[in-house]
Formats: structure tokens, sequence, C-alpha cells
């Protein structure tokens, strides 16, 4: 569409119309926008849905991301085309449309223009929730005027990849606390406890009734007392009351070799003694009939087999590895805002931890939730490999403890102090 006429004479009554629209108590910056490139985008290469918002009666602002970039597109309803437009994306509320930092005149008129910003530089990750408005003044051949506005909230996307299903997968918490009382003390934490032992899955572990600690292998909270059933008398009970027994394993290298047809999750408690091939397949099997495996690390100073964890991780299929560190320590609850959509984390609203290694996710691999500052991952899943291992596979008995100087923690606590 191209209905350039006077525009200039536009102009003046667009920036009086404008001001006339603007609150009296504010005195809006009145320079015209100049030209400016069309942010381009295509909706159907969005991650996740496309929002759409009415800009007034005149058109709709339709908002979506790509992995690096967040688009607001400007749309006008025939015989309706932009003659200025004004966008805003951001993580507090916006202003006035004098002051969003993306505009432009439009010389031509045009029926659409899109806006782009960075997802960087509006420090947004997957998950957040942004802010966003747009404000135009629109025109028709026949020269009637309107100003219109869409202002709303959106959450960006992940890209690119989806949540394994339940079942035939292994969960990584690199902290006990959650599970320990003062954790369970937060009705999110049982939430999660519920959500770890109930989901569905079409193998035959989905209907087990047992659920397997295996605090052996020389475990490091077994040791201190940290995951001792007194510690967990909360978390047992909520298993509990699922409707689950819970046993002992209390493996030793090499002693694992299938599990009972009545298990449905296994959870192994701070190991310090690698898994032999015939284990790693054992637990593969196991996973292939629905099984769902938890393997609960530490704090890098607490939980010195930080390598066997990865090793570990790799033979069953997961590309993600525990780098260590020392996350959040003390009790800390984390946000809403840290949590990543999964059917452990369904429901709820924030979670209770005490000091934590950090993860990178492979590829396959899915964030359960981040830290305090929603940059690095706790706890995250990934589907099991099933493929058996080579027998012969050669690996060493036993990790060595790893070198961390961390004088401000306490190494003999998980929570580390």
């Amino acid at each position: 569409m191209s209905i350039r006429h006077g525009y200039w004479g536009m102009v003046a009554l667009v920036l009086a119309l404008g001001a006339c629209s603007s609150p009296q108590t504010t005195r809006p910056t009145m320079v015209a926008p100049g030209p400016r490139d069309d942010g381009g985008g295509d909706p159907a290469q969005a991650c996740g849905e496309v929002a759409r918002l009415e800009l007034g009666r005149q058109g709709v602002m339709l908002v979506w991301n790509t992995q690096t970039t967040l688009f607001l597109r400007l749309a006008a309803t025939a015989p309706w085309a932009l003659t200025e437009s004004h966008a805003y994306a951001g993580q507090s509320a916006p202003g006035g449309w004098w002051s969003f930092p993306a505009k432009a005149v439009h010389d031509p008129y045009v029926d659409t223009f899109t806006y782009a910003f960075a997802l960087a530089d509006l420090g947004a990750a997957p998950g957040d929730t942004l802010k966003v408005a747009g404000h135009a003044f629109l025109l028709t051949p026949s020269y009637a005027f309107a100003e219109a506005a869409a202002q709303g909230e959106f959450t960006v996307a992940r890209c690119g990849q989806t949540p394994p299903p339940p079942g035939k997968d292994i969960v990584v918490f690199n902290d006990i606390n959650p599970f320990d009382n003062t954790g369970m003390a937060n009705p999110n934490n049982q939430l999660m406890a519920k959500n770890l032992v109930g989901y569905a899955t079409s193998g035959p572990r989905g209907s087990g009734t047992k659920i397997l600690f295996d605090r052996g292998r020389n475990s490091v909270c077994g040791g201190t007392g940290e995951c001792s059933d007194s510690s967990l008398s909360t978390f047992r009970s909520v298993l509990q009351n699922e409707g689950f027994t819970i046993e002992e394993l209390n493996s030793t290298q090499g002693s694992i070799t299938a599990l009972p047809p009545e298990v449905k999750v296994i959870f192994l408690w701070n190991p310090t003694e690698t898994f032999t091939p015939p284990e790693i397949n054992a637990l593969k099997a196991f996973a292939e009939e629905g099984g769902r495996v938890v393997f609960i690390g530490e704090w890098q100073g607490y939980y010195d087999a930080i390598t066997l964890e990865n090793d570990f991780l790799a033979k069953m299929g997961a590309v993600m590895t525990n780098t260590g560190q020392a996350v959040d320590c003390g009790y800390n609850t984390l946000p809403q805002a840290s949590l990543r959509p999964h059917q452990i984390t369904q429901g709820m609203t924030n979670v209770t931890i005490a000091c934590s290694s950090v993860l990178i996710p492979g590829p396959n691999d899915y964030p359960l939730y981040y830290d305090s500052t929603n940059t690095m991952v706790l706890s995250a899943v990934a589907t099991i490999d099933t493929t058996p291992i080579p027998l012969n596979f050669v690996a060493p008995s036993q990790m060595a403890p790893q070198t961390l100087t961390l004088p401000a923690l306490n190494p003999r606590s998980a929570t580390g102090y």
C-alpha cells in the first residue's frame, strides 16, 4: 500500500494529536524519528508460540523470539497504513510511547513494520517474562487518522529443544539439600519429590511400587549422615504417602546385576566408587523399561568424586558435565524464574537448595533449574542411551579427590556452612 500523499502536512497533524494524547503532566520530546530499516524476521521460525496483541482497532502486534532475537511486528489492517511507529521491550514496565527506544517514520507508509531486539541486550533468557509495547500513528487513503497502542507480557521461548519424556531418563541434582528435612519444609520441594516418582511412562517400570536408595559405594552424605533416614525423614514420608516402599540397595562396586521388576526409581546418593560396565548395562536395561535414575552429587569441596559423576553420566548417554564450583551456599529458595518447565517441576513456583556444583548440559540434555542469578544450571535431566557399553571397558575403581580451595566453606557440610 502506498498513501504518501501530503506526508509532511500529516507530520504536523501527527505531532499535534500525539501531544493531545499524552498525559497532561508529561512533556514528551516531540522530535520526529528518522527512517529505520525493518527488522525482518519470520514468525514461522519462532521458538514457541507467536503472541498476538490487538493494536487498537486498526491492526495487531505480533511478538515472537528466535534463539537470539525478540521480534515485535506492528501490522495495520486495511485500509490503514503505518505512518510512524514506536516499540519497547524490557524487564520493567514501559513509559509513554514517546520514550520508547525503538521508533521510525515510514515514508512511504507501510502495512507492517518489524522491530528486532537482541535478547542479550535485554538480559533475557528462555523462561524470562518481558514487558512489550507498541504504538503507531496510522492513516487511510481518505486521510482518516488514528493512533493505536498495544501492551502486554511475553515469555521468551526455548529454541530447538523440548523436554525428554519422563522415564528412561537420568536426573541430576548436584545438591542433597533439596531432599533433607529443611529443604522438604518447602511445599514446592515436596511437590518435586512427588513428581520425581509419580511420572507416567509406557514401559513396565511405570507401574512399579518400589524406590531404591543406594547409599553404598562409600557415599559421602551416607558417611556424614546428611542423607541418613533421619535427615531424609520428610522426603521418605512424602514418597511413602504416594504409595511407594523404600528399600536400601547399599551397593558395592560390581554388585548391581539387575534391579527387581517392581522398582520404578533408583536414587544414587553421592557415590565415590565407579560403576563397572556390567552395572552400567544393568541400569541401562532398567531405563529401557521406563525406569528413572536419580544421581545426587554435591558441591565440589564436599563431594570429591565429580570426575566419577562425569564418567557415569557419559556412560549412561548424558552429554552434560559437572564443572564443580559451589553456588548458592547456605539454604536459598530459588524463584520461579530459575525453574524450567518439565514434568519434574510441574506446578512448582520455587525450590529450596543449599550449595550446589554447576552443570553444563549437552545438546540433548534439559535444565530443570538454574541458580539465583538464572545463569548457571544446577539440575538437569537427560534421556538415557540404552545401548550397552562394551564389557571390557576399563575405568578406574575409584576417583581421586579433586583439589579446590574454598576457605570460607566447610567441606564437611553439604550446605557449605
